[in-house]
């Protein structure tokens, strides 16, 4: 046969870490298998959704049903559509702008649209349409919004009768409506206001104002169960809205005027107030009414010594600056005040001329001569006035500084008288500009109110300037519009599909079991000798009842593999090669089957092994080494009177008598545990049980022991040490993953040889739904009898 890894022994080395079990993938295939792992986590998510379809089933089912049932307890909802045309405000021709020119086209107000679209929702426009129809005292206005019963809805899921209405033949309202001002609140007493406010929120609630865009037009849209209230309100809210407009235009447009009027007489009566105290004042403290320039001398001659001050401010600092650089120089003439004089230039142009004209005359003549004598006197008068030049100079420029200072200071004197007389009158002037600013203040509001007064009095003339109007009324609805039953039904199913499928992944999510020889693999690390699929006539025990509560003939374990060509059989088969294949050079002699927790099937397991090898030809013998609570009697029906806690305690030294065959195989013998003692580690742990185990060995091919759980007592630990391996049995979808690792811990801290892994009572449905079905459908077709004979390859490895 093929090389499998699940039959070769089991693995040495540390097991898996915590944090690379927890950052594994739920789903996740090893490649090693040879399938895609896109195609295996589609598949594993097949797997869960289809594991757990009878929820995800009955939450469809059950949301989908009260979302059902509650959208048909919702009753119809008729809608009343009436159209209204709200024309633009437009200016009257003779209406005037603010230049005081006629208006013959002007724009249209914008604030106009949104202040009716505003007012068609109202509280007032509400309670008129209530009090104008007397829905108050309506029980079917409110009272129609109410739920229906559960009756009436289950009826209108399967009935698709039409209410009828009444069809009223004025499709306007029957009454005239109220006005504003019979509906203000001063009109009603608190207790009627708190009547009427349920029904006027019953009115805004329902209504909608949907303006169609490019047009003046306004659709007046109200629904109700009832589809004549739907249209009666719909018509009512338009004709008290057309009737609201052409009441409010006319009473405002006299107040108006009257109000502008009396404003004018007092804006005028003010005015002429102002001025005369503005007068009075201008003529008691001496100045002038207006404020043209050069009309007030006092201030004018204020500007003036301001601005002669600064200029001889600015004339002494520039004559200060030179004489103070001409008198510091180290050589007068370098001076720049000294170099731009001009006696000094000229001086300085006569001394060369001077000197060319000596050197010329030396040419010819002698220094005694006349003309000579001549020009050295001129040069050197020149050249002694050139050296008292720059004291000159100097000495004027501090002249020109003293007389700036003189110059500063007489001015100074003269600011000072003149700005103390300034400055009272410059109080005065500024009382004087404020009593000015209010008087053309007043006189603009006076400017105001008489242009509003001449708009109003065209207006009022041309006629009413706001044009609304009802364009169509609401016919009378004859299909509901409401509620949308089944997208709300198809919502329902749709997210309860979502979120029972969503609720399946979080519960596979959660469940800690192991289910699969992948799982097994994954976070056990041991071989799976065999994967044993649950039988299929196995019903589900009730809640509190345990494996030995039913009767001896549906319990027996034997009664998995009577049937040869079951699955069950067939998988306790290949338990059978994989264990006589688990070890290199001989099968193995002593076995210990154990579990992690009760229940799991270990004693099934067990004995079904046993039963296996013995079909090989080969002698087994099977010891109930579960001395707490022994099952082995039980299913072969057999007395547990003696067996082996009388050979361990020396009770007894005949073994053969102790031991029994089995009347469905002749070469299974058996081994009972005999009386429950009080101390089951104990003896399984004395020296008695190795030379057992060692003397019976030479008697059997094969010794099967089966033992309690290895988590709950050491009996399992103690007796893994004296047998050759043991197998551990799991419970498919029930054992913990946690449980099994600290088992198979527990077992190799002692030093056991654990040959793997029996995945039991698996439901193949759900994981490997082709498993059963194929030994099904092999067993069919070739109408397989299954051969008693012993397998030549168990044979062979039974003998070797």
């Amino acid at each position: 046969m093929t090389h499998d890894e699940r039959l070769v022994p089991a693995r040495t080395g540390t097991d898996i870490p915590l944090a690379e079990i927890t950052q594994s993938k739920g789903y996740e295939r090893y490649g090693r298998y040879g399938v895609n792992p896109n195609e295996a986590n589609l598949r594993e998510y097949f797997f869960v959704v289809l594991k757990r379809k009878w929820l995800i089933m009955s939450l469809v089912l059950v949301v989908t049903s009260l979302v059902t049932v509650q959208a048909f307890r919702e009753p119809s909802i008729y809608e009343g559509k009436t159209i209204v045309q709200i024309q633009a405000k437009q200016q009257n021709v003779l209406a005037t702008g603010t230049g005081g020119g006629v208006i013959i086209n002007a724009p249209s107000d914008p604030n106009f649209w949104n202040t009716q679209l505003r007012l068609l929702q109202n509280p007032v426009l509400a309670r008129q349409v209530v009090l104008t129809l007397g829905l108050q005292n309506n029980p079917a206005f409110l009272g129609g919004q109410a739920q229906s019963g559960i009756f009436d809805s289950l009826k209108r899921i399967f009935s698709r009768e039409k209410k009828l209405p009444t069809i009223t033949t004025n499709p306007g309202s029957e009454t005239e409506p109220l006005n504003e001002e019979q509906t203000r609140d001063q009109q009603f007493t608190p207790e009627e206001l708190a009547k009427l406010e349920p029904y006027e929120d019953a009115i805004a609630a329902n209504e909608t104002i949907d303006p169609i865009l490019g047009t003046n037009l306004v659709n007046i849209k109200y629904v109700h169960t009832d589809p004549v209230l739907a249209q009666r309100i719909a018509n009512t809210l338009a004709d008290v809205f057309v009737q609201n407009n052409i009441d409010r235009i006319s009473s405002g447009t006299s107040k108006a005027e009257l109000a502008l009027a009396k404003e004018i007489a007092r804006t005028q009566e003010k005015i002429g107030k102002e001025e005369q105290a503005r007068f009075a004042f201008a003529k008691e403290k001496g100045i002038p009414l207006d404020n043209t320039p050069g009309s007030n001398i006092d201030v004018e001659r204020l500007r003036q010594y301001s601005q002669q001050l600064l200029d001889t401010e600015n004339k002494k600092r520039v004559a200060a600056a030179n004489y103070e650089s001409a008198k510091s120089a180290a050589d007068p003439f370098s001076a720049p005040e000294v170099q731009k004089d001009e006696r000094i230039i000229k001086l300085r142009e006569r001394e060369s001329e001077l000197k060319d004209k000596l050197a010329a005359l030396k040419i010819k003549y002698t220094d005694e001569w006349p003309e000579v004598k001549q020009v050295n006197e001129q040069l050197k008068q020149v050249q002694e006035d050139l050296k008292k030049a720059p004291h000159e100079v100097v000495n004027s420029l501090k002249a020109q500084m003293d007389a700036a200072t003189a110059q500063q200071r007489d001015l100074a004197r003269a600011y000072n008288q003149s700005h103390e007389l300034t400055q009272q009158q410059t109080k005065d002037l500024i009382t004087m500009a404020s009593m000015t600013a209010d008087l053309e203040a007043d006189k603009q509001y006076l400017a105001t109110y008489t242009q509003k007064l001449r708009e109003l009095t065209a207006a009022s003339s041309g006629g009413i300037s706001g044009d609304v109007s009802v364009s169509t009324y609401s016919r009378l609805p004859r299909e509901p519009i409401g509620p949308q039953r089944m997208r709300s039904i198809i919502v329902a199913f749709l997210l309860s599909l979502v979120a029972g499928i969503g609720l399946a992944f979080l519960l596979d999510f959660l469940d800690d079991t192991l289910k699969s020889l992948d799982d097994v693999d994954r976070y056990i690390r041991l071989p799976t000798l065999a994967l044993i699929p649950a039988a299929r006539n196995e019903r589900p025990r009730l809640r509190g009842t345990g494996p030995n509560d039913a009767a001896p003939a549906d319990t027996t374990a034997l009664a998995m593999v009577g049937d040869a060509r079951s699955p069950v059989a067939e998988s306790y088969r290949h338990l059978r090669t994989s264990l006589l294949l688990s070890s290199a050079g001989t099968p193995p002699r002593t076995i210990l089957v154990t579990s992690s927790q009760p229940s799991e099937g270990k004693t099934t397991t067990a004995i079904n092994t046993a039963f296996m090898l013995a079909q090989t030809g080969a002698e087994v013998l099977i010891i109930d080494g579960d001395l707490r609570r022994p099952r082995l009697h039980a299913h072969f029906n057999i007395p547990n009177v003696r067996g082996l806690t009388n050979c361990l305690s020396g009770e007894s030294r005949d073994l053969d008598a102790l031991i029994q065959t089995s009347e469905k195989q002749p070469n299974l013998k058996l081994l009972p545990s005999g009386p429950i003692p009080p101390n089951p580690a104990e003896l399984l742990g004395s020296d008695e049980m190795r030379r057992l185990l060692a003397s019976l060995s030479e008697k059997f091919t094969h010794i099967v022991v089966d033992s309690p759980p290895a988590i709950s007592f050491t009996d399992a630990s103690i007796l893994s040490t004296v047998v050759d391996g043991v197998i551990l049995v799991v419970h498919g979808g029930r054992s913990s993953r946690a449980v099994v690792r600290r088992t198979k811990q527990q077992l190799m801290d002692v030093g056991a040889n654990i040959f793997g892994v029996v995945l039991n009572n698996v439901k193949v449905e759900s994981h490997d739904y082709y498993y059963q079905g194929y030994y099904s459908g092999y067993y069919q077709a070739a109408d397989y009898q299954e051969d008693t004979t012993p397998n030549p390859a168990d044979s062979r490895a039974a003998s070797s």
